[in-house]
């Protein structure tokens, strides 16, 4: 009995290894027309400047969803939005009705305009603010605080199943050097908003973590991914696989290949 047992733990971890085994890195990319100071991942803080405008913003329309209030023209990156939707949507199906939206992308002019009226205390200056990249958005709810809000609550944990991260938590202030900001969400894209969720990581840390691993394999709502840092080069290798290329606004690439 004790040797049936041997053997079928042996195999299970035989299995295991194999079906987690990072694959081979085979397919070449180009990323000659890819710039490190565009995609998902960019970063951008008080230290970090974003560095060119969205050139792919669309209109949030005012009927986007019908648990949310959109008073003025909002403008975020087309790849946000779907997600944004369908993250109204299971909110929605949860009872969740009372959503806000307060901003979303914000040009040179209107933030350095903000930074004038109200100061470092409510705004950062212009070029170092996330609304600029048009993967900001400032979400509220129209019957409660979001600290306090049954909207707020209900993103602090579900967001990241939709590719967005609260970005500025409380309990992250001193890596942030940001306040807290309850109603602040950062479209990155999955899988790394799961991965930042599980891990307890802002995209400071996570950035850095994936620079320190080099490439890791990581398995998320079913879909099994490779993510992997490259310094900025013409070209790298990939798993074959459908990929995306984000820079990360400092000194290299991310790519996360979703794997057939």
């Amino acid at each position: 009995m004790k040797k049936i047992i041997a053997i079928i733990f042996i195999l299970l971890c035989a299995v295991l290894f194999f079906y987690n085994r990072m694959p081979a890195f085979e397919e070449e990319i180009s990323l000659i027309e890819h710039s490190i100071s565009e995609g998902q991942l960019i970063l951008v803080n008080k230290a970090i400047a974003v560095q060119s405008e969205p050139d792919n913003l669309k209109l949030l329309p005012s009927d986007f969803a019908e648990n949310v209030v959109i008073n003025e023209d909002y403008y975020l990156q087309t790849e946000v939005l779907q997600s944004l939707f369908e993250m109204f949507e299971a909110a929605a199906e949860d009872g969740v009705e009372n959503f806000q939206i307060n901003s979303t992308y914000r040009n040179q002019e209107q933030q350095a305009g903000l930074f004038e009226e109200h100061g470092s205390d409510y705004a950062l200056p212009a070029g170092y603010s996330e609304h600029q990249t048009g993967l900001a958005i400032d979400i509220g709810s129209t019957v409660d605080r979001m600290e306090d809000a049954k909207e707020g609550k209900w993103l602090a944990k579900n967001a990241a199943n939709f590719g967005f991260i609260l970005r500025y938590p409380e309990h992250k202030i001193d890596i942030t050097e940001i306040a807290y900001e309850p109603w602040h969400f950062r479209y990155v894209g999955l899988p790394h908003s799961k991965i930042m969720q599980k891990k307890d990581l802002v995209l400071e840390e996570y950035l850095d973590f994936i620079k320190r691993k080099g490439s890791y394999m990581q398995r998320i709502q079913g879909v099994k991914y490779v993510v992997q840092y490259v310094e900025e080069v013409e070209e790298a290798k990939a798993p074959v696989g459908t990929y995306e290329i984000s820079g990360n606004n400092v000194d290299g690439y991310i790519i996360t290949t979703r794997l057939e």
